[in-house]
């Protein structure tokens, strides 16, 4: 079943500038979602917005990443923008499948970035982050998460719980 991503804060790199950037992708994808499950006038009327804002703050987001790394000579950033110009160009190839009647192309694109997104968050960025900290003086708090529970451990929490 695709569900929205919940913000956890084992996704925090303990970089605030990039921590809030990472919240506001989470928050627009989150919107594609809402749009591609709601109605098909909600699909149609609200997708082109979203998907505008998507790509502006992407480019955004990995700019600024980019410029973050690059100040704090992180060797592995040749990869990380790699990885990034790889995530750009198949964003662009899922765009140009969307159309305007079939909401499960929406949904197929946000299972794509949901999955895309938080694994980029706890693998690449948590390696960059791992080295610049230090630099930064903040806390090495995360040494590895999960950014969803799973259905049983949310069942589990709410037994322990009452």
């Amino acid at each position: 079943m695709i569900q929205r991503i919940d913000w956890d804060d084992k996704l925090l790199l303990h970089v605030p500038e990039i921590d809030e950037q990472h919240k506001k992708l989470i928050q627009i994808t989150n919107k594609l979602y809402t749009a591609a499950s709601g109605t098909q006038e909600q699909y149609k009327k609200e997708m082109p917005d979203i998907i505008k804002e998507l790509v502006d703050y992407t480019v955004y987001h990995f700019d600024s990443e980019e410029r973050f790394m690059e100040k704090y000579n992180y060797a592995g950033l040749a990869i990380h923008k790699l990885q990034h110009e790889n995530f750009v160009e198949q964003v662009k190839r899922e765009i140009q499948k969307l159309s305007d009647s079939d909401r499960q192309d929406g949904l197929q694109l946000y299972v794509y970035l949901e999955k895309w997104v938080v694994n980029h968050i706890e693998k690449s960025d948590f390696s960059w982050a791992r080295v610049i900290r230090p630099a930064l003086n903040t806390p090495q708090k995360n040494t590895g998460f999960s950014a969803r529970k799973l259905p049983a451990q949310t069942a589990a929490a709410s037994q322990h719980a009452s």
